[in-house]
């Protein structure tokens, strides 16, 4: 059976510890291929880039690693995007492949705020991230515990290294005219200047 990781983000803009994570996740999960999934209009952030530049970002950064793919399925959406639907959408194509969302510590914490997470959980397993820096287990295995006894979720923990790059702050160092060289892919680089990204944030 073949095994797909479901990344989803705002990729607003995909840097390099997003493709360190979903490598390093599709090796210790011993996944066939990455699905890299933009959002399009996300429920719950208002985003100031289009879905569409989103999209043929990641694109860029990751057309050097054969076993990363990135959907338009989110990003040609024009109502607001749930994970749920994606999902479902994705079955139908992937019929019998078995599917794990790849998320990060924060995520693990909000979902039990999703929109049909009790049926989304019958759907997929989830793959948390977790970084060194982060100590307090128990809090985490609590709620995994709860996850698991309410909505039936299957969460496997995986220990990655520690990248500290944030989305946010390159957008700052992009509008205060800071080089981001390293932190990103060069071509996504070349993208945002050519489309002038970020620099009016």
């Amino acid at each position: 059976m073949e095994k797909i990781g479901i990344f989803g983000g705002t990729f607003n803009p995909i840097h390099s510890g997003h493709l360190m994570i979903a490598e390093f996740l599709r090796e210790e999960l011993k996944l066939d291929k990455v699905l890299f999934i933009p959002t399009g209009n996300p429920p719950h952030k208002d985003l100031n880039v289009s879905a569409i530049d989103r999209y043929k970002m990641v694109k860029r950064a990751i057309k050097t690693n054969d076993k990363f793919e990135v959907t338009d399925i989110e990003t040609k959406r024009e109502n607001l995007s749930y994970t749920v639907d994606t999902i479902r959408e994705l079955k139908l194509i992937y019929r019998n492949a078995k599917l794990y969302f790849l998320i990060g510590l924060d995520t693990l914490f909000q979902l039990r705020t999703w929109k049909k997470i009790d049926e989304l959980s019958k759907e997929i397993d989830f793959a948390v991230a977790l970084r060194p820096k982060y100590i307090d287990i128990s809090k985490i295995n609590e709620e995994i515990s709860y996850l698991q006894d309410n909505f039936d979720t299957n969460v496997e923990i995986i220990h990655t290294f520690q990248l500290e790059i944030s989305s946010t702050d390159l957008r700052k160092r992009i509008r205060d005219g800071k080089s981001v060289k390293y932190l990103m892919p060069d071509n996504v680089i070349e993208y945002i200047e050519e489309n002038n990204l970020y620099k009016n944030d």
